[in-house]
């Protein structure tokens, strides 16, 4: 009985860590792509700003989707329409000259590295 407590103070306390680590991962990763667009586009701070939020967004949608979808291609459809609104919130964000050429650089842009 003493064991399974110590087990689950364990892993109580270890939970939020990596809760933590996955939000600080989406926040890398958009503040990552968020700052290749500004360079590449010659993006204003304003801008910028609004295509991070704009990431932040996909990734909780990303995540609701996750915990309410457990069938594969029904979770596989959501995040296929989720990712097709990228460019729709950019739109809205980058002016139509530059959209042409993040079209033209989206694989680049858009990824990790």
């Amino acid at each position: 009985m003493k064991k399974i407590r110590i087990l689950i103070i364990g892993v109580v306390m270890l939970l939020p860590g990596v809760v933590y680590s996955q939000d600080s991962t989406a926040i890398r990763l958009a503040d990552h792509i968020a700052g290749k667009m500004k360079d590449s586009l010659s993006l204003t701070n304003d801008q910028r700003n609004q295509v991070y939020n704009i990431n932040m967004y996909i990734h909780n949608q990303k995540t609701s989707a996750r915990q309410l979808y457990a069938n594969p291609d029904t979770l596989r459809y959501r995040m296929q329409r989720i990712e097709n609104e990228r460019d729709s919130l950019y739109r809205g964000v980058i002016p139509d000259s530059t959209f042409l050429i993040y079209r033209q650089k989206k694989r680049f842009l858009i990824s990790a590295n």
